[in-house]
C-alpha cells in the first residue's frame, strides 16, 4: 500500500526502542536497513505526506535515540526521494510521485495537512545532514500557503491548487481532516527551532483565536466541540475523531506560550472525546458524531442518536485511531492531573478486550456493538504501533522520557530533539 516500503515496520522503530524491546528494534533496524525506498511496484503513486511522516519521520525518529547512522543515511534517502514532489510552478509538493516516472503528475489540487505539514520532518533531516535544501523546500511551501489569499484571517481552506498556489473556492474551513496537521505544525515548528522563530508563534496564535471564534461550540449537554464551516458561514456540527488532537495542541502551546485561556478550553474538549469513549459500549470512541441543534427533536429520535453523549453517531467505526489518547497524554503532561491517566488506563482496557486479535489488533466496525458477529475489520495502520501505542506507554512512563521541552513529537508520534544551535 505504501509503496511496500514497510512502512508498519519502519514507523514502529522508535516505539521498539522506547518500550525497551531491543532485540526486536535491532531485528527491525538490520530489515530497514536493507530496504531500498528507490522502489516501488509500477504505476504506484507514493503519497508525499504520509511517507514524510511515516517513513521519513519515523527514521529520524529513530536515529535521535539511537544515532545509528544507517538510520540517517536511510532518512537522507528517503528525504532526497520525497524533495522531488516539490518541482512546482508554487513550491507547493505534488500530493504523490511515481517513483518510476517522476515527469508524471498526479492531481494537482492537494490538502493543507497534506502541503503544509512537512516542516519538522525536512528542518530535522537539514539540521542533521548539514544539508539546508529540505528545510528550505518546506518552508517555502508553508510561505506560498500562507501568502495566498483566503477569506478568514488564522483560517486556511482545506485545499489548494499546486500550479496556481490558489486556494479551491466555496471553501471548507475545519481542523479535521485535511487541515489537522497543518495547524499542529505552526506550534510545533516554533517549538523545535528553540523558540527562535517567532513567527511561527504568532502564525499559531492567530490560528488558535480564530479556531475558537469560528469553529468551536457547545453542544446542548454542555459538551465544547469542533465543527466544520462552509461558504458563507454554514456551520457543520459534526466532530471527527481525527480532531481529538486539538486539544492536546492547545495544551501543549499553553505551556509554551502560558496562554491560560487555552488550556481551559483544551480540558472541555478532551472531556468531550474521552466521553464519546465512555458512553459507547465498547469503550472505545466512534469516528465521526454529530451534536444536534437544541431544537431538533427529530434528529434526537434517530437510533443512531446516542442519549448520553446527546450526538448522533455518524460513523461508528473505531480505526484505532490515536488522537484522544494523544490529548488525554498532553493533558497529563501539562496538568499533571492523575483523572488522565485513569482515563487512559480505561481506553487501553477496552482496546484489549475488544480489538486485539491472533498477530496484532484489528479496526472495529461500530463501536456500539462490541460483540456483534463480523464486528472486526481486518485492518491494523502503522500509526496504531507508531501513535496509539507510544501515546499509552509515554502517559504512564516517568516525564523524563521523552521530555516536551527537549522533544517535539511529530504528528505520527516520532520523537526529534529540539534544535539548539
Amino acid at each position: 500500500r505504501w509503496g511496500n516500503w514497510s512502512i508498519s515496520l519502519v514507523d514502529a522503530l522508535d516505539t521498539l526502542y522506547l518500550f525497551g524491546m531491543l532485540d526486536e528494534y535491532e531485528t527491525a533496524k538490520r530489515y530497514v536497513g536493507t530496504i531500498d525506498f528507490r522502489q516501488s511496484p509500477l504505476g504506484h503513486r507514493v503519497p508525499v505526506f504520509e511517507m514524510t511522516i511515516r517513513a521519513l519521520g519515523g527514521l529520524l525518529g529513530a536515529y535521535e535515540l539511537d544515532q545509528d547512522p544507517i538510520l540517517l543515511k536511510k532518512a537522507q534517502e528517503v528525504g532526497d526521494i520525497l524533495a522531488q514532489a516539490f518541482d512546482t510552478p508554487t513550491g507547493i509538493p505534488w500530493p504523490t510521485i511515481d517513483l518510476n516516472d517522476i515527469s508524471s503528475k498526479g492531481d494537482a489540487e492537494v490538502c493543507i495537512a497534506e502541503a503544509g505539514s512537512l516542516q519538522l520532518e525536512f528542518a530535522k533531516l537539514s539540521q542533521l545532514t548539514g544539508n539546508p535544501k529540505y528545510g528550505e523546500l518546506a518552508d517555502r511551501a508553508n510561505e506560498a500557503l500562507e501568502a495566498a489569499e483566503r477569506e478568514h484571517r488564522g483560517l486556511y481552506p482545506m485545499f489548494i491548487n499546486v500550479e496556481t498556489g490558489k486556494y479551491r473556492p466555496l471553501a471548507t474551513y475545519s481542523a479535521g481532516a485535511a487541515a489537522d496537521s497543518f495547524y499542529e505544525y505552526m506550534l510545533k515548528q516554533y517549538i523545535l527551532q528553540g523558540g527562535q522563530e517567532q513567527k511561527y508563534k504568532e502564525q499559531y496564535i492567530t490560528a488558535t483565536e480564530a479556531i475558537a471564534d469560528n469553529l468551536v461550540r457547545k453542544s446542548q449537554r454542555g459538551l465544547s466541540f469542533i465543527g466544520r464551516m462552509g461558504s458563507a458561514g454554514v456551520f457543520y456540527r459534526e466532530m471527527e475523531h481525527l480532531t481529538c488532537f486539538y486539544p492536546g495542541l492547545l495544551a501543549l502551546g499553553a505551556n509554551v506560550t502560558g496562554r491560560r485561556q487555552d488550556l481551559a478550553l483544551a480540558e472541555e474538549l478532551v472531556r468531550t472525546c474521552y466521553l464519546s469513549y465512555k458512553y459507547m459500549a465498547s469503550g472505545l470512541g466512534p469516528e465521526r458524531f454529530l451534536f444536534p441543534e437544541e431544537d431538533d427533536s427529530i434528529m434526537q429520535k434517530l437510533p443512531s442518536y446516542s442519549e448520553e453523549l446527546g450526538a448522533i453517531i455518524t460513523d461508528a467505526r473505531y480505526l484505532l485511531r490515536p488522537e484522544t489518547l494523544e490529548s488525554i497524554f498532553l493533558l497529563y503532561r501539562v496538568t499533571g492531573d492523575r483523572k488522565y491517566q485513569d482515563w487512559g488506563w480505561s481506553i487501553f482496557e477496552a482496546i484489549e478486550r475488544h480489538t486485539k486479535v491472533n498477530g496484532g489488533y484489528a479496526a472495529m466496525v461500530d463501536v456500539r456493538k462490541p460483540d456483534a458477529a463480523n464486528n472486526l475489520e481486518d485492518s491494523m495502520e502503522s500509526f496504531f504501533l507508531a501513535e496509539t501505542l507510544k501515546y499509552l506507554y509515554l502517559l504512564f512512563s516517568p516525564v523524563d522520557l521523552i521530555p516536551l521541552d527537549k522533544y517535539v513529537l511529530n504528528t505520527e508520534a516520532h520523537p526529534l530533539r529540539v534544535i539548539t544551535t
